[in-house]
């Protein structure tokens, strides 16, 4: 694809294979990331990094209403009148997804993370960009593959990675600046629509569920790993069950729990967009329905109908 930016292939089939070691990192919009572009001197002693975690299969609209949304979408306290936007972003695949395995008709893992970077090039900043490429540098967008299975066990690779990596890059920005050393620690906002926030409190996914618990509450808890999770509403059919419904009689308490503490906060991204599914482009692409390009954004639809992707032996878009 001409808008990819050179190496990305061949760095992201090297992250991919480096992935079973943690994390690794496909792509950042500059080299200072998750630092602010232009502010890398102004060393906060927060980062507020949002990471929408996802399977990618492909990239819709709805992924990118949940990217492009702010701080003063979600918590109170997560944003001030002068500072509305997430410090960093960070678009995340999973090569380990204990509900999820790669189907020889998916997009492979490489293609997903090609179609991430496009899918970041409509990520909006606070202002207004001239280009998708100052937007990109802008919105402050990396890209990422993790090797872990559940959003507790994601939170424990990223958290040690990045605040290894704020530290790294804060020594050259104080001898270049002379500023005071500070010791910034990243905060982590997890975007998530409504089936994963279920599947978040599901205890199946635990040893236990007492184990759950701990974990969840080491998870979202101010006084540990002080991360928090933004879900996006969805149209609810008739006969659809509620949030209370879906979760698991014994794992309601600490669900409540976390939403009266604005660990969890629910926000709308859309009405059109929160009925967006990738399952839905495949489907309709699958069965030869041309209607699905106002699904996902115009990059990715070319890059779709490119690569022939989810199109049968005996069909061409």
């Amino acid at each position: 694809m001409s808008r990819l930016p050179a190496g990305f292939t061949s760095n992201a089939l090297c992250s991919i294979q480096k992935v079973y070691q943690g994390l690794s990192l496909v792509h950042t919009p500059h080299e200072f990331w998750p630092y602010r572009p232009g502010l890398a001197h102004h060393l906060n002693p927060a980062i507020r990094i949002s990471i929408l975690d996802s399977s990618f299969n492909p990239p819709t609209l709805a992924h990118l209403a949940l990217i492009n949304s702010r701080p003063s979408d979600g918590p109170s306290d997560q944003a001030t009148a002068s500072d509305t936007d997430y410090d960093a972003r960070l678009l995340l695949l999973s090569v380990s997804n204990p509900d999820k395995t790669l189907k020889p008709a998916d997009a492979s893992y490489i293609q997903r993370l090609q179609m991430m970077y496009l899918l970041s090039l409509n990520v909006s900043a606070n202002h207004s960009p001239s280009s998708p490429s100052e937007s990109h540098l802008s919105s402050n967008t990396a890209i990422a593959v993790i090797n872990a299975p559940t959003f507790v066990s994601k939170s424990a690779v990223l958290l040690p990675f990045l605040r290894t990596r704020l530290a790294s890059l804060r020594r050259p920005l104080i001898t270049a600046t002379n500023d005071i050393p500070t010791i910034p620690h990243p905060k982590l906002i997890f975007l998530m629509g409504y089936d994963t926030l279920v599947r978040v409190f599901s205890a199946r996914y635990y040893a236990s569920e007492h184990e759950a618990m701990r974990l969840l509450r080491n998870f979202l808890s101010p006084g540990a790993e002080d991360c928090r999770v933004v879900c996006a509403h969805r149209t609810s059919p008739p006969n659809t069950r509620t949030f209370e419904d879906a979760t698991e009689n014994n794992m309601l308490d600490i669900t409540k729990e976390f939403i009266r503490g604005e660990r969890i906060y629910l926000i709308d991204i859309g009405e059109d967009e929160q009925t967006f599914s990738s399952s839905e482009v495949r489907t309709k692409i699958v069965a030869g329905n041309n209607d699905w390009r106002h699904l996902v954004t115009n990059f990715v639809a070319d890059y779709l109908v490119e690569n022939q992707l989810y199109v049968s032996d005996t069909q061409s878009m």
